[in-house]
């Protein structure tokens, strides 16, 4: 099978590799000419992409998702919600240990790693999908087979190996450069993100002394080496009476006779150090589609252009991926009936494009009064309670030719 690029045999039924393993194995396989792996398990090492995946998976987790059925009348679509569909507690309650919350958290943070995610749909005796049980996409392969149905071959936690029908599983996924198996951004990447973990590995090894020295000692004229054991105990009793607890001021013990010259200085304004986590930064964020400011580059930021990108954010990156999540949830959890019956199923963004409050409230008053809203429409957007019927909360205003009517207009419920 080929695995983000590479080829790897299992031997189908028999294969023994746990997830683990395949994790480990893929680790020192796909080693980067900076020296480090980089997979999607272990990309977050780099503060970039974890910043990323946490912007991602927080705002998606953060949103509602609706079961609504669609219906046309008088040529005109029409949507109700429909909260007692059996697809709409599921998604409430999607498995035994996950609240929806951390479904979504996990099913996006795949999405944006593997480039996929997949879930077990599991049944009651009868009727419909009570449970949707992740799988790790690390662990899952497509294959197309002779008849050019798919198969899906699962490595399991315990080891071995076990087939699913792909009816037998939910599974969402980004682009497939093979037509089957979602690609990995971090992996087209890996060699930028290589190279911000390796700058901050090095960041971190010069601030904690490396591999110099802080002090060299050096022999008298006319004295004689210490035995091997002399030294290892001078050096242990300096490092415990000056170092011991924060490990610096290591100490070198020289043999007479040999001078240590000047180390090599490296001076991390002329090699540019900062400016190179600067553009890794920028580099990354870009691959994702991810605006600077939300990776902590505050550095051309301003506040108009700043909320600019925010929404830039929200239609180009989150628009996107709720996109994959909800067509591959009316493709593997709605039946063939649903979908005749208008059954759809949304994500509701409205919460995080509606700007300020009073920008909020400024967009639902020109609804309001341009009769596209009644106030108890304009209340349940801003979770409040409803008025009752005969006090005018579901009329929908009507411009008149001097000013507002509190009449309903035609058509609409009074």
């Amino acid at each position: 099978m080929n695995l983000f690029g590479l080829e790897i045999s299992f031997a189908r039924k028999s294969a023994d590799l746990s997830i683990d393993e395949v994790i480990r194995r893929l680790e020192a396989i796909y080693q980067t000419a900076s020296g480090i792996s980089v997979t999607p398990e272990n990309c977050e090492e780099a503060p970039t992409v974890q910043a990323i995946v946490n912007a991602i998976t927080m705002h998606i987790a953060s949103l509602p998702v609706h079961v609504f059925r669609k219906t046309m009348s008088n040529g005109r679509t029409s949507k109700e919600l429909e909260p007692n569909h059996p697809v709409a507690k599921l998604l409430k309650h999607p498995n035994g240990w996950q609240t929806e919350t951390n479904y979504w958290l996990d099913a996006t943070s795949w999405l944006v790693r593997y480039g996929r995610h997949f879930a077990f749909k599991g049944r009651g005796q009868t009727g419909p999908i009570r449970r949707l049980e992740p799988l790790h996409p690390g662990s899952v392969q497509l294959e197309q087979e002779d008849d050019l149905s798919v198969i899906a071959h699962v490595n399991l936690a315990s080891g071995g190996m076990r087939d699913y029908a792909l009816g037998e599983l939910h599974y969402a996924r980004g682009r497939a450069s093979d037509g089957l198996n979602g690609d990995s951004p971090v992996m087209r990447a890996r060699e930028a993100i290589a190279l911000e973990i390796a700058a901050q590995k090095f960041g971190a090894q010069f601030f904690g002394n490396g591999a110099m020295p802080g002090l060299v000692f050096k022999y008298a004229q006319g004295m004689k080496d210490m035995d091997p054991e002399q030294s290892r105990k001078f050096i242990e009793n300096f490092r415990e009476q000056y170092g011991a607890k924060t490990g610096r001021l290591r100490a070198m013990l020289m043999p007479s006779g040999i001078e240590m010259g000047d180390p090599v200085k490296i001076e991390n304004d002329k090699a540019q150090f900062i400016e190179a986590r600067k553009a890794q930064r920028t580099i990354i964020a870009g691959v994702f589609g991810v605006p600077p400011h939300l990776v902590g580059d505050l550095e051309n930021g301003t506040l108009n252009n700043v909320e600019q990108q925010s929404r830039d954010f929200h239609q180009k990156v989150i628009r996107p991926y709720v996109t994959i999540f909800e067509s591959a949830m009316e493709r593997d959890l709605l039946t063939d009936e649903d979908r005749r019956g208008g059954i759809i199923i949304r994500f509701n963004m409205d919460a995080h494009l509606r700007g300020s409050f009073k920008e909020q409230q400024e967009g639902l008053k020109i609804q309001r009064e341009g009769g596209a809203l009644s106030a108890n429409e304009w209340r349940e957007m801003v979770n409040m309670n409803p008025m009752k019927p005969e006090d005018g909360g579901d009329t929908y205003w009507q411009q008149g030719p001097s000013g507002q009517s509190g009449k309903p207009r035609e058509g609409a419920t009074p």
